[in-house]
This record gives structure tokens, sequence and C-alpha cells, in this order.
């Protein structure tokens, strides 16, 4: 039986990966950075979503080079999370990655799992080490992706922010930061992911079929002053194929899914402090 491993499991992109596999009732090994003290409402609800299936195991990053894993597992690596996640320890978490990889290389090349990471397409050079690592992995693949919203989406991108009603200096320092070329949602991506990863290229950028998806998004979200001042984006691509993600969800119906998971969170975190 195959195992799943995705490192970065209770973050944004990693927390929609492991919940489609047990979906699917396959086996999923969870690996997270987050220290649970820092969200607990947060933690405690993907827990309840994803830990109460008995397929699913979880350690904390600094377990990672500790797994023993097979050339048939695969390995999900969430850099666009670790990216976009804006945390403190980001060269810690790229060790242990690292590390990891290098013992999987150990085993001899040929038996190393199907590794697969998850890039931003704004960033590169913050995961070089990672890059650099998987050149020889015969079995490795990466995928790039705009970006990408829906409930869950991390504090720190424009579209959370803009939800949450932050002001005009924050949403713009988070604008200032992120592809604005691209959009995809969530579920659009991760329904798309299986026929993405058993492609034959080794690098891949995943594109929206809606024209102007970030812009659209943007429309919906921030107010006219802050659109008004939007400087026209060029879709950046990468050296790699592009694939076309066929997207059941419009723009309006994403963000209005993510503005009401907002909602329903900020009524929890009121309802812990009573």
């Amino acid at each position: 039986m195959q195992t799943f491993i995705v490192i970065g499991t209770y973050q944004f992109i990693g927390f929609y990966v492991t919940q489609h596999f047990l979906n699917q009732g396959e086996e999923v090994i969870g690996i997270d950075w987050t220290e649970k003290e820092g969200s607990p409402h947060i933690m405690e609800e993907k827990e309840l979503e994803i830990g109460r299936s008995a397929n699913y195991i979880y350690f904390p990053i600094n377990k990672l080079k500790l797994l023993d894993i097979s050339r048939q597992d695969t390995v999900f690596i969430s850099c666009y999370d670790l990216y976009n996640g804006k945390m403190d320890k980001t060269d810690i978490v790229l060790r242990e990655i690292g590390s990891f990889i290098e013992k999987c290389k150990k085993n001899g090349l040929s038996e190393a799992p199907n590794i697969v990471l998850l890039m931003p397409i704004e960033e590169e050079r913050v995961f070089q080490s990672i890059l650099s690592a998987i050149e020889v992995v015969e079995c490795a693949k990466i995928i790039y992706l705009p970006t990408v919203y829906g409930p869950w989406q991390s504090e720190g991108m424009s579209f959370e922010a803009g939800i949450n009603q932050q002001g005009p200096s924050v949403i713009e320092a988070a604008i200032a930061t992120e592809y604005t070329g691209d959009a995809l949602f969530v579920t659009d991506f991760v329904n798309a992911l299986e026929d993405v990863v058993a492609s034959s290229d080794r690098s891949i950028q995943l594109s929206s079929n809606i024209a102007d998806h970030w812009n659209k998004c943007a429309e919906c979200v921030f107010d006219e002053e802050i659109v008004s001042s939007l400087s026209p984006s060029t879709p950046k691509i990468n050296k790699a194929s592009i694939v076309q993600v066929h997207c059941n969800t419009d723009p309006q119906e994403g963000v209005a899914s993510q503005r009401k998971h907002n909602k329903r969170l900020s009524l929890l975190k009121k309802w812990r402090k009573v």
C-alpha cells in the first residue's frame, strides 16, 4: 500500500492535500512545524478534520529524518506554505527537509520515494538548497503554484488580509510580495493534483483557465481605491511545462467561501475567550 507523506500538513496547501488523500482512503503521514500554542483554535479545527482518521499519523518536523519510507511512497513538500506562512524558523525547517532528502538518497537513487515540491512561482532562491538536493533524484517533480486562495489561506496573504479588514498598508505590503499574475481556488488545485503528479514532465507550472483570475478575486476583496492602484501584472513563466487547471469555482464564489469560513473562525475565537 502506498503511503503519502505531507510536509506542511497543518498549513494551507498541505492541509488540503492531506485531507484529499485521507478522503480517498489512503494512508497519510503528516509532518508540520506549527507550534500549537500559536493559534490553538485553528489547530484544533484542523485536527478535528484530519486527526481523527485511522489512516493518519502525525510527526513534528524534528522527527522527519527518523522516518523510513519506501520508493513506492510519495512525499509532498509544501514550500509554498513555508514561503507564504512568513514564519521565523524557515532555515530550521529547510535543514530538516534537506537532511530527510539526503537520507532518502543514501538508500540509493533507485530506492528514493517520489518527491513532489509544491513551489511558489514568485520565489525560488529561498529553496535553492532543496532544489539542488533533488536534482539527481529521478522520481522528483516540481509543481509551481500561482496565488492559491480559499478557506485557511495564510494570514500573510493579501486576500486574507483584505477579508479580515486589515489596514491599507498591511494589504499593500502583502500584495507587494505576492504573485498577482494568476490565481487558483484551493480545491480546484487539489482536484487536479493527481493528474499533474502522474504527468511525465518533471517541472510543471499550473495556470487557471479563467482570464485575469487574481484581478477578479481582488475586485471581490479590496475596496475601489486599492483596486484602482494595482499595477497591471504579467504572468511569470518559469522553465516549466504549463498545465491549465479547469476551475469549477469562479472568483466570486471562491472569495465568498473564504469570507464565510473566516467569519466562522472569528466566532469560534470569540467563544473560546468566553
